[in-house]
């Protein structure tokens, strides 16, 4: 749920992005950072150990929303269950999610069991599934293994949810993504 500040004329927003391990959830906010026109103090860390955080982190600004300024707080949340407390405060107040799906065949099962447990996940923290704004993301779509859109659609996509083609390590679709949900949670925010 989106956060007003009355004293500093803001809106923050939270966005989620969740998928299977290696669908390119990291990939996507270095990719965001890197094509974007914010500044850090640093780019995001390079993380040495593949289990060494809990998740990523950027902030973005999607500009003026009435007398508000909208900040979007932008974050990868793992798949595995090393860190369930972490992840239930992750899922307090989302405004939107991107499932980032890895488009090679090999990891179809691994796409389909981890959308399953994000849809569990969510409704176990009292989130309405079907009222948050979410985009689908189908990654790697370079990838020699990459199966048809249609067939990922069918599979992950039955009831046509927003989604987009990408290719994170190449910058292609990234902001696209982030674009399509930030549109949606401004869309809710107007309501």
């Amino acid at each position: 749920m989106a956060y007003a500040n009355f004293e500093t004329r803001e809106i923050h927003c939270k966005v989620l992005y969740l998928g299977a391990s290696g669908a390119g959830k990291t990939a996507n906010l270095r990719s965001i950072y890197r094509r974007s026109s914010i500044r850090l103090t640093r780019e995001p860390a390079e993380f040495i150990a593949e289990n060494f955080a809990p998740y990523e982190f950027i902030p973005l600004s999607l500009g003026q929303l009435k007398d508000f300024h909208v900040k979007l707080h932008v974050y990868t949340m793992p798949e595995h269950g090393l860190y369930p407390t972490f992840n239930m405060v992750l899922l307090k107040g989302i405004d939107g999610l991107v499932f980032v799906v890895d488009s090679c065949l090999s990891a179809l099962q691994e796409n389909l069991d981890s959308w399953q447990h994000t849809k569990e996940l969510l409704t176990q923290e009292g989130i309405n599934f079907s009222a948050l704004p979410r985009v689908i993301q189908y990654n790697k779509r370079d990838h020699e293994e990459a199966i048809a859109l249609d067939v990922l659609k069918q599979e992950l996509n039955p009831n046509g949810l927003a989604d987009i083609e990408a290719i994170a390590t190449q910058h292609i679709g990234t902001l696209e993504t982030i674009q399509k949900i930030s549109g949606l949670i401004l869309d809710e925010l107007g309501k």
